[in-house]
């Protein structure tokens, strides 16, 4: 396996999310992001999904902006530890 991601149905909505994407490093730089991706976009519109979701890095986002996602907003995770 060099690349996996996951299609997310959101439920009673248009909406689909897609995560987890990722590709082994040796493996970067050949489309091969961009194709899961293009297969995750149309297994939504096969599920009736017609608006897709990302909660995406910095790596992944100008891929999905090239395949036509819009950045609406940023997310800042952080990290929470017990005193």
């Amino acid at each position: 396996m060099v690349s996996a991601g996951r299609l997310e149905p959101v439920p009673g909505t248009d909406f689909a999310g897609i995560w987890g994407g990722a590709t082994r490093p040796e493996w970067r730089g050949r489309g091969i992001y961009r194709a899961l991706t293009a297969a995750r976009a149309r297994a939504a519109l096969a599920a009736g999904k017609t608006l897709i979701h990302s909660d995406s890095t910095e790596f992944s986002r100008p891929i999905l902006e090239r395949a036509g996602l819009v950045k609406v907003s940023t997310t800042t995770p952080y990290e929470w530890r017990r005193s």
